[in-house]
Order: structure tokens, then sequence, then C-alpha cells
């Protein structure tokens, strides 16, 4: 913009030196001019227009052209300035349009990188604030982000729902009846998983209990009153809201998820198996199956089953403690129960804990990789940024270690839980109060005392989002990732009682439902 002005004011300037209208003005000498004439001043007072003719020569009148580079000073010159001006501006518009080019481009990297990286928010280019708001019920997976639409589950003594509004602003799209109403002596559940909170496809998947009624028409050969135990799964397209396929499950659930457009379910069936199955979500189809060569009896044991899983393994304690490859279904390992006290699942492999051995991480084959004096931490949101170093925590320090040999790489005295690895970062936090380290080396980079809700990790990969307590007001602040240096702060409404990433959205709990934060 400064560039332009300075142009403009080079244009008035070459107006005066050739066409003198001002009082005492100079004519330029190098200009032709009629032989032997002095040439006539104008009055002080005198309009542009009124000029003599005298003043100037036209163009070709003496046998010479404006554009032609032998031809008198005057013309040459400034065409040769409008021209560096025009390539000047020309080049900065080049500029700019590159720099928009590339923040594009930044912000399609940080939005896909936001979708691919489960618990990460969408890019916050500045404060946030409420754009738009929905009834939901409460609970774990009550609301789920299918490719461009939010949905979430609303339950009513009718039964349960699935509205879909438009992710960006709220609009509604459709509202679909999934259940009837339960029996009294039921607990009405209504639940669409995805890992970690993760935007799905377009293809919404919802699980509930096999007791409660489906709405409308039970699928062919399906009863709604057999008073088996087990699952129902719900396909619904998130564009329209129409329901494209159901099937069951049935058993003891001893846990359930969503991997790509699959669910995993593990149960207990008649025979006191575990039984555990990778299903298409659609139609139920089973991509693969595992079930325990041991027994479980009683029903303390049944009710005690469960099933941990991630994006890649799922480690169940059922029957047999077993880790299971989700993309095959091949078994990396199964011992008796018992043998593990700590086995939890870790990046493409697990980890395991036990009196006599230690701690151990192994692969994706269930080959040992290293020893550890514990099992890693399960962090909330993992960018893989650090892949060489497995953090723990053993309650009264974080330590870091080197994957590949075992060796320690650092140690930091906290009672502080690892929450994130994001950007080679390490974010950690204990009742709310939040602290910063780099990932490789432990360095500490920035800590944030004050008193705080204790809410989930929240961080778009260049900000981290930390809350501050006063009272009944809640303050929001964006920080720098690395440098923890204050960008903004909002206060968060006062209904809002938790704020959580899902989906790469903001999404804000009230007692009567969700609201989304926005730039």
């Amino acid at each position: 913009m400064a560039n332009s002005r300075h142009a403009a004011q080079l244009q008035l300037v070459e107006v005066d030196e050739l066409t003198p209208t001002s009082a005492g003005a100079v004519p330029d000498s190098s200009r032709p001019t009629t032989a032997g004439a002095p040439e006539p001043r104008p009055p002080a007072d005198a309009p542009l227009d009124d000029a003599p003719p005298e003043s100037g020569v036209a163009a070709g009148e003496d046998g010479w052209d404006p554009d032609d580079e032998a031809a008198p000073h005057g013309w040459p010159a400034r065409r040769r300035r409008v021209l560096a001006w025009v390539a000047a501006i020309g080049a900065a518009v080049l500029v700019l349009a590159a720099l928009a080019a590339w923040d594009d481009a930044r912000r399609a990297d940080a939005y896909e990188r936001a979708v691919s990286v489960p618990g990460l928010l969408e890019p916050l280019d500045g404060p946030v604030h409420v754009t738009w708001r929905a009834a939901a019920a409460s609970g774990e997976g009550s609301v789920v982000v299918a490719d461009d639409t939010l949905v979430v589950v609303e339950q009513d003594s009718s039964g349960g729902s699935l509205v879909g509004h438009a992710a960006e602003t709220g609009q509604h799209r459709w509202t679909t009846r999934v259940t009837g109403p339960p029996a009294a002596t039921e607990r009405a559940w209504l639940q669409c998983p995805s890992w970690r909170g993760a935007r799905v496809s377009g293809l919404v998947l919802c699980t509930t209990d096999l007791a409660i009624p489906v709405y409308g028409d039970p699928a062919p050969g399906e009863s709604v009153a057999d008073g088996l135990e087990g699952l129902r799964v719900v396909a619904v397209d998130a564009a329209t809201g129409r329901s494209v396929g159901s099937w069951t499950e049935k058993g003891d659930v001893a846990g359930f998820g969503r991997v790509d457009d699959d669910i995993v379910v593990a149960v207990t069936d008649p025979d006191g198996r575990t039984l555990v199955q990778r299903r298409a979500g659609r139609t139920g189809d089973v991509v693969w199956s595992y079930r325990s060569l041991q027994q479980l009896s009683g029903t303390l044991a049944i009710e005690r089953a469960s099933m941990e899983l991630t994006d890649r393994v799922a480690v169940v304690r059922g029957a047999e403690l077993v880790v299971l490859r989700l993309d095959d279904g091949e078994v990396v390992v199964a011992e008796a129960r018992g043998q593990a006290v700590a086995l939890v699942p870790f990046r493409d492999g697990f980890a395991a804990w036990t009196p006599a051995r230690g701690g151990w991480m192994f692969d994706r084959d269930g080959e040992p990789v290293t020893a550890l004096p514990a099992v890693p931490s399960s962090l909330a949101i993992d960018d893989e940024s650090a892949q060489e170093v497995a953090i723990l925590s053993t309650g009264v320090a974080v330590r870091g270690f080197e994957v590949a040999t075992g060796n320690e790489l650092w140690s930091l005295s906290t009672r502080a839980t690892p929450q994130a690895v994001v950007d080679d970062t390490l974010l950690v936090a204990d009742d709310g109060r939040w602290a910063a380290y780099d990932a490789h080396t432990g360095a500490s980079l920035w800590s944030h005392e004050l008193e705080a809700p204790a809410w989930p990790v929240l961080t778009d990969g260049s900000l981290v989002l930390t809350a501050v307590e006063d009272g009944d007001r809640v303050t929001l602040l964006a920080r720098g990732l690395r440098d923890g240096a204050q960008r903004w702060q909002v206060s968060v409404p006062p209904q809002v009682t938790r704020l959580s990433a899902i989906g790469g959205l903001l999404v804000g709990r009230t007692d009567e439902g969700v609201v989304v934060l926005a730039p």
C-alpha cells in the first residue's frame, strides 16, 4: 500500500514537470519548444485545461515518437520509470499471491494433520467463541464428527435418536430415531465410538444394548425380546441420516471400538470362552475372529473381562491375556490370566510388566525390543514426532528412554502425568497445572502453575489451550506450544463444564448438550 501511494506521487511530479500549471513553475528546458519564442507562463489561477497550446509539443509534431528510444529525454525517461513501477507492483502481487498460496497450503496441511492425528484441534487462528450449540445426551460416545457432519445422540423417554448438524455452522441436517423406549429395568444407552475422538468417514456406526429394542421392525431372524446379552450395531449415512445397516453380537460384552469403518467387539460366549471379532460396520460380515481355548467360570470373572483398543492392536483380558493385531487378527501373544500385572498397547506392539521380568516392550510380532522399569504411559495425543523415545511415569518422576537400547535419556522429578507428545514437545499435567518439555532431551520449556479444571489436553499442534479458574469464572489461555508465550485469552461461557477435542473441533459440554467454539 505504501508503494502504491509513492507511485502516485511520482506521477504527479511528472505532470508538473511536463505541464507547468502552478504559479512560478519552471519549464523543462530539455523539451522542444517553438523556435526562438519564449515559452509563455499561464496565470496562477488558470485551470489545467486552460494551458496554452504553445506550452508543449504534441507527439509526432516534430517527427519523434515518445516510444522511440532516440527521442528527447522526457517521454522515454518517464516511460522507463512507469515500467519499473509496473514491474515492481507486479512482483509485489506475485509475492503476495505466493504468500497466500503458502498460507493456504499451511492451513490445508494443518487441517489434514488435525484429521489424521486423533485428539488434535483444527488450526486456531485467533480467540474462540461459541459459534453454535445443540441439545445432546451426556456420556462417552454421544458426539462424533463424521466427514463434515457433527452427529449427537439425543435420549428421552421415547428412545434414542441421532441428530446430524453441519459441523461448521450447526445447521440441522437430519434426525433419525434409532431405538425405542427401553424396558423399565433397562439402562438406555446409545454410543457412536471413535478412537480418541477422531473424525470418522461418512459412515456413522453406533452401538446399543441388545436388550433395547430398535425403532421399527427388527432385522430378519432377530428378536427384540430374546433376553440375551449382547450388542447391536446400527450404521447410518452421515450425509442423509438414512439407516444403511444393522447387526448384532451376542454374549456378555467385554469391550468394543471402531477401527476404520469396522467394529471390533469382545464378548464372553455362552461357553465362557472369549470371542473377539472384527466385523464390517455396515453389514456385520466377519473380517477375522479369535476364540480363546480357556474358559471363564463365575459371574465376577465374566464381569471383569475387558478389552483395550488402539488403532493398531487390542489387548484383551478375558479367559486369557491376548494381544491381537487389528489389521489381520494375528495373535501376537496369548498367556494365562494373571501372568502380566500390567499389559498395555504401545504403538505397533505392546508393553508388559511382571514381578519376575520387570517391564518389556514388544514389537508387532511379539518379539521383545528392550527392557524398561515400567510400561510406557498412555498418551491422549501422539503425533509420533518422538518415535525413538518411550515416555513413562513412576509416580514421582517422568522418564524418557531410548526405544532401541533402553537407555535412559532424561528424568524429570514430577508427579505430573504425561498427556501428549506433539511436534517434539511433551505436555504433562497435574490437576489442571500444565508444563511442557522437549521430548528428546527433557529440557523444560514452560509451565503453567495456576489452578485450573482438569480438562483434556487441547492443542492444534501450534498452540496449547490451558484454563485458569477464578471462583466461578474460567478463562481460556492460548500459549505457544514451544515457548509458552500467551497469544490470546477469552472467558469460557459459564454454562460450559468441560472442553475437549472431537474430530478436530473444540467442543464444550453443558447440562443441556454441546457448544462448538471456533475463531
